[in-house]
């Protein structure tokens, strides 16, 4: 593959890696913006008028009204009109995006023809003596041997280096038809299922495996987060292959849960959480976090180590996790 083509590749996943990544935020939005339309259009009792997207929030005297939450409604309102500016800019990207993904085919597209028509009509070099075969063999437009058998898989520019490499394919397959080399079947690992993951969270002396870098301080009812069983000020020490030294203040979350989500994959997060009744975090209020030696993380007495799987989605609330975490140092 010439350079120019792997350099159109890149692009283009690039340009499909972002429109999966605008294309989830899109449908959460969409997720979000149902739920509130149907909170505000849906009575909250019995003979009580709906609070409405654009309806009066005051009575006929000018008092606001008093059988519905008005700060409530206000909030919704408010950011449903959000949601639909963000929508809105969203799907302007997206549609940018196709352009671009449609310019660069037909760009790639031209050039190759190109470079192919220019191929074809350069000069050819001279026939070469293909001494395996006695016959005398010519260059295709693409580089590949005309002549001979399985010349589309030799290079022209080198008839003995692709002859030794034809003769060792050759022999691999008869092997493998006499049962001296092991058939090897894509997707037919027993744990294809399970997600590999490549643990980077230990720094080669070993500090930093069970380093917090973020804090859990909210999680939302029947969310990704909950389904995980994430819990406030459970500490975050990994969140896929990120930790301590390479989240970039939480940057790199940011961007790793809409391409995973995108991919309807899911992120293997390392918690530690405070064990009941042995200091701060949980329910007691006396010892700050900030009194803790880091060498207490690993006192398994105080802390509890969890591994949970979190598949990043979108739901009724905001976002695709359900949950809110800040910086922990």
């Amino acid at each position: 593959m010439s350079p120019m083509n792997i350099d159109d590749n890149d692009e283009e996943k690039t340009l499909r890696k972002m429109l999966t990544s605008l294309d989830v935020q899109k449908k959460a939005m969409e997720h979000e913006a149902d739920a509130i339309i149907s909170e505000l259009m849906s009575a909250p009792a019995e003979g009580v008028e709906p609070m409405g997207l654009d309806s009066p929030l005051v009575d006929e005297d000018g008092y606001p009204r008093g059988d519905i939450d008005v700060y409530r409604t206000r909030t919704q309102r408010n950011r449903f009109r959000v949601l639909k500016t963000d929508h809105k800019e969203i799907e302007g990207k997206i549609e940018g995006l196709l352009i671009q993904l449609a310019s660069l085919k037909d760009a790639s597209k031209k050039k190759a023809e190109s470079v192919e028509h220019d191929r074809r009509v350069a000069p050819k070099p001279l026939p070469k003596y293909d001494a395996l075969t006695g016959k005398w063999v010519v260059m295709n437009w693409d580089g590949s041997v005309s002549g001979v058998p399985g010349g589309d898989q030799m290079t022209f520019a080198d008839l003995s280096q692709n002859r030794k490499m034809m003769t060792d394919i050759t022999d691999s397959n008869n092997s493998a038809l006499d049962g001296n080399v092991p058939a090897i079947t894509a997707g037919n690992n027993n744990n294809s299922s399970l997600p590999t993951t490549i643990d980077e969270t230990t720094t080669a002396s070993g500090s930093q495996s069970t380093r917090p870098f973020a804090k859990v301080d909210a999680v939302a009812d029947e969310s990704p987060a909950e389904d995980a069983g994430m819990k406030v000020d459970d500490l975050v020490t990994r969140f896929g292959s990120l930790h301590a030294n390479n989240h970039d203040r939480l940057r790199a979350v940011i961007y790793l849960v809409p391409e995973v989500a995108g991919e309807g994959g899911t992120i293997e997060i390392g918690v530690l959480r405070r064990r009941s009744g042995s200091g701060s975090g949980g329910n007691d209020d006396n010892t700050n976090d900030d009194d803790i030696d880091i060498g207490d993380y690993d006192d398994e007495t105080q802390w509890e180590k969890l591994t949970l799987s979190l598949r990043p989605r979108p739901f009724s609330g905001r976002g695709l996790l359900g949950c809110h975490i800040v910086p922990y140092d």
